[in-house]
């Protein structure tokens, strides 16, 4: 009886924090990606400053969450993000509107996919 009891409590707690690990991703990349929209919109609209604002918002945001989703993914997936935000903030200040909106329209897919990869599911496990 007390093996169930150990069993059953342990399920509950891996239960619990998959479930609360997958919607602390999905909020924070879903945060991310409202950013990177804004970013978007700033760059179809040509407003630079605008742009370079909320570049700095991305990154601060970004820096924020980072530590945590150090924890909580691969690391590979991390700097491949880190990558594309490093991207963005380049040709943002370059002024480069196509390579700037491709680079955006990578780091939304990317914080999409991963939000997705995480997520508690029989084809994520199997």
């Amino acid at each position: 009886m007390r093996t169930f009891i150990a069993i059953t409590i342990v399920l509950i707690l891996f239960l619990g924090l998959a479930w609360w690990n997958t919607k602390y991703l999905t909020n924070t990349s879903e945060e991310l990606a409202q950013q990177a929209e804004k970013i978007r919109q700033a760059v179809v609209e040509e407003l630079w400053e605008e742009v370079d604002a909320q570049v700095m918002e991305l990154r601060r945001l970004w820096g924020q969450h980072k530590k945590n989703w150090l924890l909580l993914v691969e690391h590979e997936d991390i700097d491949d993000i880190d990558l594309a935000i490093y991207k963005i903030d380049e040709m943002a200040k370059l002024q480069e509107k196509e390579q700037l909106l491709s680079d955006i329209a990578e780091l939304r897919f990317l914080l999409h996919d991963l939000a997705d990869k995480e997520i508690l599911s029989l084809s994520n496990i199997f």
